[in-house]
């Protein structure tokens, strides 16, 4: 209590930077100088939105400056902070264009890999050296808290399946396939930074019980002509390249920028599985070994081209283009031992899948400063996903329903428009709102199947196994966030989301698969913040979301496993709804989370169960009861020396969920832990090395045991100098202990007595991935203000 007697004794200091442009100036250093003497007081950096805010403050009289690199500093009025006015905001300081312009201009300085926001964390993508020549897919798949499942490309955040993915605030609206595809195909070298919001405000969609990750492209302002150009190679058991330039024109008044990315990528997957299971369709209960060598070849070619043009001062208006095609091979080598009682039976395969896929994005804009304290932004999107894909499959293995040739079809062809408007206004110098509408609407085609070769024609399998399916959703939202900055200490934002939503099948073949669904619900968030001292605070915060089943989800499509099973979608899939509750603590860069959150009808992955022929496995996701979570989140940065620089972000849980879709009840719960670490180290003649790695613990998930897992990364550089870029080697998983273990049935019996242990060996288990990259930059680029432009939370649930 003496604590925060001393600190409402203290005064604050508030303000907000802008350029000429009306853009925000973001990351510009603002210092506080005592009028006294004029001796420097304490420096910050203004935050994205160009805001600052100087707290415990000593009553005196005061005087603001502002520095950014290609501006004059600009200096505020001098102000006085007494028992009458502990509080003062300075309002919107403009900052103007340098007279002259520097040739060039080096700066070295750090920032925390990982930083606290409201909503959630924040990590710099290009701290990590590891980021030249990876993926995105890979550097999130490093990030803290994130574990993507190297088989079927799930992504989870802390634990909790159900995250949307976006980039620079766009939803992902695609299958989750097609989606890990396209960050697979993306470099990372054009990544600014990753917000993991595990508990975002009312502002971002609803979409997602576990939050949203929203990945932050690179930007750059810079007068005339500037880019970058990288290559990378790489080998782990099967050839890595790689290669991205990139290039923007400012006239000032115009931008004109444009890149293009190559990916090309050979890969591996061994997957073992041994067990027992009661299987009717080839004659009841079966012991089997199992084994399925993968080897996949992905190709992706990525354009993009954007223009941004200044109507006046205040106002902006500008476009974007952006295209990804990819082409992938998956060959296949599938063996089986099936014994039953009065046989054997063996299984031998050879599968062949090709898939063809584009995906586009087209977006324009218009931003307007009506006043000093109100801003406008209007944006209309349109996504398009075209996917188209066969595989083939040769066996020795025929029963009542597969023969020894089949195929299976999976082609889908997904558009969706959307239309924002955002206004904001700070209300007085302590009250800001921010408010906003937008529409979605997605129509999604898709005809998918698995087929037979018999006589020379082919034919459908019958009921159960091929669908035609037209779907359509339509979104509606609106939102209203007040912040109020109570004291010099203390600041409220509160706000409200309403999203209706209509969810239902325009046309199937299969009466079973009709859908139509509509949701209306409010959406709630708070988030209280308390600053305890210049660098220490407390924040506390309720939101809620909700997980709305995809439409592949729903039974968009129907694709074979194995002679005994096919994957397939389920029609009867309910929302999540999400409701957390958070209490942060920062101090200096140190981060400590402790959030609950309860889940009512969450979404488990693949399951096993029944379906329309009798006897065949459908691996079909299905709805749990409930789900709750208690989880600590830790983010320890420690500089050891000047060369020498550590990070540690650790997690544990406590889980608990219940799942009645099996013949008897499943109750259970369970801890987990997991840590991810970074080891920087500045080494003489411009070289730097990372060691960094991950270790998950085991866990469950429904009626399924998983096995720990870790891995250890290494990565060195050499900076070249003038000008001449960076040349670096990387090293994936570098004692191949990239393996994965779980076992089916441990908890209960499910409806075909399985009993099964299954191993996942990916490429790098026993062989380490190895790239080479090369990185030049053409120019001298400077990161710009990020704009939130519109369609700003869209891609990811299709």
């Amino acid at each position: 209590m003496a604590l925060l007697v001393t600190c409402s004794a203290m005064a604050q200091v508030s303000g907000r930077a802008q350029t000429s442009g009306g853009q925000a100036a973001s990351f510009a250093t603002v210092t506080l100088h005592s009028n006294t003497d004029s001796t420097f007081t304490r420096s910050v950096l203004s935050n994205d939105a160009g805001e600052f805010i100087f707290s415990g403050i000593s009553k005196d009289l005061y005087f603001i400056s502002i520095k950014s690199l290609g501006y004059q500093t600009v200096r505020s009025v001098v102000f006085q902070l007494d028992d009458a006015h502990p509080t003062y905001n300075t309002g919107t300081l403009t900052l103007q264009p340098a007279d002259r312009q520097l040739s060039e201009v080096v700066i070295r300085a750090s920032k925390p890999v990982v930083r606290q926001q409201e909503g959630g964390l924040v990590v710099d993508a290009q701290a990590s050296i590891l980021t030249k020549g990876s993926t995105v897919m890979q550097v999130l798949a490093r990030s803290p808290g994130v574990l993507v499942d190297v088989q079927t490309g799930a992504i989870s955040l802390n634990g909790k399946s159900g995250v949307m993915l976006m980039i620079d605030g766009k939803l992902l609206r695609m299958p989750a396939a097609q989606a890990n595809a396209l960050l697979a195909g993306m470099q990372a070298d054009n990544i600014d930074k990753i917000e993991l919001l595990s508990t975002p405000p009312a502002k971002y969609d609803a979409d997602g019980n576990a939050g949203l990750i929203n990945i932050v492209t690179k930007k750059n302002k810079k007068r005339g002509m500037s880019g970058s150009v990288s290559v990378s190679a790489g080998y782990g058991r099967g050839e890595k390249l790689s290669g991205d330039a990139n290039v923007t024109y400012n006239a000032g008044k115009l931008s004109l920028n444009g890149e293009y990315g190559y990916y090309r990528s050979k890969g591996y997957g061994l997957l073992l599985a041994e067990g027992t299971e009661n299987v009717p369709l080839i004659g009841g209960q079966t012991e089997f070994h199992y084994n399925g060598q993968w080897k996949p070849t992905a190709n992706s070619h990525n354009f993009g081209a954007g223009a941004d043009y200044r109507l006046s001062t205040k106002t902006t208006i500008g476009g974007r283009f952006y295209v990804s095609k990819s082409a992938g091979q998956n060959k296949g080598h599938n063996f089986g031992n099936y014994l039953l009682p009065d046989s054997n039976l063996v299984f031998d395969s050879q599968l062949l899948g090709n898939t063809h896929s584009t995906y586009s994005h087209q977006n324009a804009y218009l931003q307007s400063i009506l006043s000093a304290a109100q801003q406008l932004s209007i944006d209309l999107d349109h996504f398009g996903h075209q996917n188209n894909g066969i595989t083939s499959v040769q066996s020795n293995f025929s029963n009542s329903l597969f023969a020894p040739t089949q195929r299976s079809l999976a082609n889908s062809n997904i558009n969706v428009w959307v239309a924002k408007a955002d206004y904001s206004d700070a209300l007085s110098k302590s009250l800001k709102l921010e408010s906003g509408v937008k529409g979605t609407f997605t129509s999604s085609k898709s005809v998918a199947g698995i087929e037979n070769l018999v006589n020379g024609q082919w034919q459908p399998i019958g009921a159960g196994t091929s669908n035609d399916l037209g779907t359509r959703e339509n979104i509606l939202a609106a939102y209203t966030t007040l912040a109020l900055q109570v004291d010099s200490l203390t600041k409220i934002s509160a706000g409200g989301r309403y999203e209706y939503s209509h969810n239902y099948t325009s046309h199937s073949l299969n009466a079973e698969f009709a859908v139509d669904r509509k949701v209306k619900k409010l959406f709630p968030s708070i988030f209280i913040t308390r600053k305890l001292n210049a660098t220490d605070e407390l924040q506390l915060s309720y939101t809620e979301r909700i997980t709305r089943p995809s439409f592949n989800d729903l039974a968009s499509y129907v694709s074979y496993n194995d002679p005994v099973s096919v994957f397939t979608g389920n029609p009867a899939l309910k929302p999540t709804i999400t409701r957390n509750l958070k209490l942060g603590y920062q101090l200096h860069d140190y981060v400590l989370n402790l959030v609950y959150s309860h889940d009512t009808n969450p979404i488990l992955g693949v399951q096993a169960l029944t379906g329309p022929t009798e006897g065949l496995v459908y691996l079909k996701p299905a709805n749990a009861d409930w789900q709750r979570n208690l989880t600590l989140q830790a983010v320890i940065p420690v500089k050891v020396a000047s060369w020498w620089e550590m990070n540690y972000s650790l997690l544990a849980g406590w889980h608990q969920y219940r799942v009645s879709f099996f013949p008897s009840l499943l109750q259970k719960g369970y801890t987990s832990w997991s840590v991810n670490f970074t080891e920087s180290f500045k080494l003489p003649k411009s070289f730097s090395a990372e060691l960094s790695g991950n270790y998950y613990s085991s866990g469950y998930d429904s009626n399924l045991k998983i096995g720990g897992n870790g891995v250890i990364n290494l990565g060195l550089k050499k900076e070249l100098g003038n000008q001449n870029g960076t040349l670096q080697l990387s090293v994936a998983d570098v004692f191949g202990t990239s393996f994965f273990r779980s076992h089916m049935g441990t908890l209960v019996t499910d409806s075909f007595n399985s009993n099964v242990h299954v191993q996942y060996r990916p490429e790098s288990n026993g062989r380490p991935i190895f790239r080479l990259s090369y990185t030049r930059p053409l120019g001298i680029s400077v990161k710009k203000q990020e704009r939130k432009d519109g369609g700003n939370e869209e891609r990811s649930r299709m």
